[in-house]
């Protein structure tokens, strides 16, 4: 197999799985074995409800318009890379660059977006995507015009080795994360206990694939729990505090004994 055929069919490769698992997650936006999805309706809506358009007819119309365009995307990806696998050089450029332009116009969107939102670090991600689709481009476009050197990968000794190790490696990984999937996917929809850390105050430990399903669970299993308490504030940690970014969160409930608000009242 030539090189150039092997890196443009790596490029098409890529990004046509990058634009069908995003569209996939807008499809599957929840917490499933071996899944994990973003909830991307939950963002927007906190998103436009910091310019004030609380309204989330507003979020669900720029949803389905983003869903739209990157399904877009991932058809003329799959497109080029049909026509790539047929050989048909001609439409496979044609179609290629249609999916880049919609993807740079995409990522442009999105970037705007950024700015108007406030989120620099998204800005910045977007912005490198920008970039590399351009790469990506220039890459596919003109490594046509460069030598034609055949890529062989000979079963030598060191490769066999290499293979088998690969394979070894594989497999111990792929058994740990499904064991690891079937100990803690538990965790989704498992209500976590609290732990009274100081007089009134409880601190509860989210695990990993803990969402907001759980942290629902957690404070009406307290609330049964404790119907002599009564919730006054709900304090989720500070990043500093969480022990994993993203995948972990500490939230403390501050609670009041009911005689003493009764008390109180009269």
């Amino acid at each position: 197999m030539k090189e150039k055929t092997i890196i443009r069919f790596s490029i098409l490769i890529f990004w046509t799985f990058f634009w069908g698992l995003s569209v996939l997650d807008k499809i599957i936006p929840d917490v499933h074995n071996l899944w994990v999805g973003k909830d991307f309706f939950a963002l927007f809506v906190k998103f436009f409800g910091s310019l004030g358009l609380k309204n989330p007819i507003f979020a669900t119309i720029a949803l389905a318009s983003v869903s739209a365009l990157e399904v877009v995307n991932f058809v003329f990806y799959l497109l080029s890379l049909v026509n790539f696998s047929r050989g048909n050089n001609s439409l496979t450029e044609k179609w290629f660059f249609r999916a880049v332009f919609s993807s740079l116009t995409l990522f442009s969107l999105f970037s705007i977006a950024d700015q108007v939102f406030g989120d620099r670090f998204q800005l910045l991600e977007h912005g490198l995507f920008w970039l590399i689709l351009i790469a990506s481009w220039i890459l596919f476009k003109y490594i046509s015009n460069s030598d034609e050197k055949s890529f062989s990968l000979g079963f030598s000794k060191d490769v066999k080795i290499a293979v088998i190790i690969g394979l070894c490696f594989t497999v111990i990984t792929s058994i740990s994360i499904i064991d690891f999937s079937d100990k803690t996917f538990s965790n989704v929809d498992t209500p976590v206990t609290g732990k009274e850390v100081v007089d009134g105050v409880y601190k509860f430990d989210f695990p990993f694939l803990a969402d907001k399903l759980v942290w629902e669970k957690t404070i009406n299993k307290f609330k049964q729990d404790h119907p002599e308490l009564r919730v006054n504030y709900i304090y989720t940690g500070p990043s500093e505090l969480n022990s994993k970014k993203k995948t972990h969160m500490l939230l403390y409930v501050f609670t009041e004994k009911r005689d003493v608000i009764s008390f109180k009242e009269k």
